[in-house]
C-alpha cells in the first residue's frame, strides 16, 4: 500500500528541540558497554520519556522507546558507518513516518504492527507526530548474527530482501544503487506476548541479560517465521493475479491485527478492495481454508503458545485471542484439541 507524504513541519517550533535530542542520543550511544542497559531520559520542551538501549552482543542491539511527543518534530538520521543492519520494529503505541534519502521511499510504523527494514549507509528523515505516545521495541541486527548470509539462510529469503542483503556487497554497486527494503505485518498475539515478557523481565544481573537476549532472538525468529510463510504462499499460487494475492495476504494481516475485534466479511472485502465472492474464493485458494476457519485456527495456535507462558491465566489467554468469556474459549479449545485449556496447561508444563 502506498503511504501519503509526510505533513510539512514548522521548523521554527521544532528545530531546536530536535537538535538537542540528537545531541543527547549521540552522547549516550558513545558510552555504550556490552551487556549494559543505557537509559536516556528526555525532559524536553517537545517530548518526555525514555529510550533504553542494550548492546546484547556484537551486531545485536535492542532499543526500547517510550516517549510522549507534545508537538510534531522531524529528525534527520545520518548513518555514522556503512555497515548493513536489519531493523525490526514492534510498535505498541503511536505512529511514525519516515523517508529513505536515497530511494525516496516512504515507510511507516504504527500501533499493532511489526516491520523489517534494511539499514545501510543511507540517511533517513523520521517524523514523530505531536500529541501522541510512541512505545516500541526496536532491534538492530547484522545479517551474519542470525545468520542470513549463509547459503541455507539466503535461499529462504524473499527475492527483494535477498537482493538488499547479498546484492549490496557487489563491487559494481554504489551506495546509490542499493535497494530499499521495507516489509510490515500485523503483530501476532505471540509476538505481542513476547514483547510484554521482554519489557517486564522478572530477573536481575546476568539472568536479566540472558533473558532479554533470548527474548530478542525469539522476536526475530517469530518475525521471520511470518515472513517466510507469506513468501511461500506467494510462490505457491500461480492461478491468481499477483495483486489479488497481495490483497488476500493483506486481508490475512488485517485479521491478525484485529483478532480481538475481527471485521465482517463485507468490511474485510471493502478494506482490501475485492468483492466478498473473490475474497472468499481467493482466501481458500491461498490459505486452504475459509476466512473464519483461518481466524479460528490462528486463535487456537496462539492460545496453545500463550498457555505455556508462565503466569498466564485461562481468562487472560481468552481475552488475548478474542473470546468474550473464558467459557466460550474453553469450549472452542476443547472442540479443537479434545482437551480443556487448564489440563493442556498442566500437561505441557
Amino acid at each position: 500500500m502506498s503511504l501519503t507524504a509526510p505533513t510539512p513541519i514548522n521548523h521554527r517550533s521544532s528545530q531546536e528541540p530536535e537538535t538537542r535530542i540528537l545531541k543527547q542520543v549521540e552522547v549516550r550511544e558513545a558510552s555504550l558497554k556490552k551487556n549494559c542497559a543505557q537509559v536516556l531520559t528526555l525532559p524536553n520542551p517537545t517530548c518526555s520519556g525514555s529510550i533504553e538501549r542494550w548492546q546484547l552482543r556484537p551486531g545485536l542491539d535492542l532499543v526500547v522507546h517510550d516517549v510522549r511527543f507534545r508537538e510534531t518534530i522531524t529528525i534527520n538520521r545520518n548513518r555514522a558507518d556503512d555497515k548493513l543492519h536489519l531493523g525490526l520494529t514492534f510498535c505498541l503505541a503511536g505512529q511514525i513516518r519516515g523517508t529513505d534519502s536515497m530511494s525516496k521511499q516512504l515507510f511507516q510504523f504504527e500501533r499493532g504492527q511489526a516491520s523489517l527494514g534494511v539499514i545501510d549507509g543511507s540517511n533517513s528523515q523520521v517524523e514523530y507526530a505531536g500529541k501522541q505516545r510512541v512505545s516500541l521495541v526496536h532491534i538492530h541486527v547484522q545479517p551474519d548474527v542470525i545468520p542470513l548470509t549463509h547459503p541455507e539462510g539466503t535461499e529462504q529469503l524473499p527475492g527483494a530482501l535477498r537482493d538488499a542483503i547479498v546484492g549490496r556487497d557487489s563491487p559494481l554497486k554504489t551506495l546509490r544503487d542499493r535497494q530499499f527494503y521495507f516489509h510490515s505485518c500485523a503483530m501476532t498475539p505471540v509476538m505481542s506476548a513476547t514483547v510484554q515478557q521482554l519489557l517486564h523481565c522478572p530477573y536481575q544481573g546476568l539472568s536479566q541479560q540472558l533473558y532479554i537476549e533470548a527474548k530478542t532472538l525469539e522476536l526475530i525468529g517469530l518475525y521471520f517465521d511470518q515472513l517466510f510463510s507469506t513468501n511461500s504462499l506467494r510462490q505457491q499460487i500461480s492461478s491468481l493475479k499477483a495483486e489479488d494475492v497481495d490483497r488476500i495476504v493483506y486481508a490475512r494481516d488485517i485479521l491478525l491485527s484485529r483478532v480481538t475485534n475481527p471485521p465482517t466479511l463485507l468490511e474485510l472485502s471493502r478494506l482490501i478492495g475485492l468483492n466478498d465472492r473473490k475474497l472468499k474464493q481467493g482466501f481458500r485458494q491461498v490459505f486452504g481454508t475459509t476466512v473464519l476457519g483461518y481466524l479460528h485456527d490462528h486463535r487456537m495456535e496462539q492460545a496453545q503458545q500463550l498457555l505455556l507462558t508462565p503466569g498466564t491465566t485461562i481468562a487472560g489467554v481468552a481475552q488475548q485471542v478474542g473470546y468474550r468469556s473464558p467459557e466460550a474459549f474453553s469450549s472452542a479449545f476443547r472442540r479443537t484439541f479434545s482437551i480443556n485449556p487448564k489440563s493442556y496447561q498442566l500437561q505441557k508444563r
